[in-house]
């Protein structure tokens, strides 16, 4: 009986040992030095990759942009905080450069959808369309 439980001891030290080493594995290649939260998620991924790529607007878009009074600027800090990607209306399995489905606020609250192609590989992303609750006739088709 004394010896079933010195052998229990023994056994429970190593597996609290190698717990505790798993625990400071962790922390050291994921959490040490992060300032701001980690993206787990495919979402936060992808909003992470594009707050911090400059996202190309084609000539066309800056003209619709400006038609409804948003400035070419106007996906910044609030816009990204406030950013959902909608995988289902995405073009996820579009090789090689996917494009997204992001619905978001600006800064005034108005809401804006904007489909944004990302290559990854590249690191570059373009913004290829937008949609917002002001219905203009803009004459962008030059």
């Amino acid at each position: 009986m004394v010896k079933q439980k010195s052998r229990f001891f023994y056994r429970l030290k190593y597996y609290l040992f190698g717990v505790g080493l798993g625990c400071i594995v962790v922390w050291a290649t994921l959490l040490k030095n992060r300032d701001d939260r980690p993206a787990w998620l495919p979402e936060g991924r992808v909003i992470e990759f594009l707050q911090h790529t400059d996202i190309q607007i084609s000539d066309k878009l800056k003209c619709e942009l400006k038609c409804v009074d948003l400035p070419t600027t106007f996906m910044d800090s609030t816009f990204w905080a406030n950013a959902d990607v909608d995988f289902g209306k995405s073009a996820t399995k579009r090789k090689p450069c996917p494009e997204y489905y992001i619905s978001s606020k600006t800064v005034k609250g108005n809401s804006i959808i904007v489909y944004i192609e990302t290559c990854e590989k590249e690191e570059r992303a373009s913004l290829r369309s937008i949609e917002t609750g002001n219905i203009k006739n803009c004459n962008c088709d030059n």
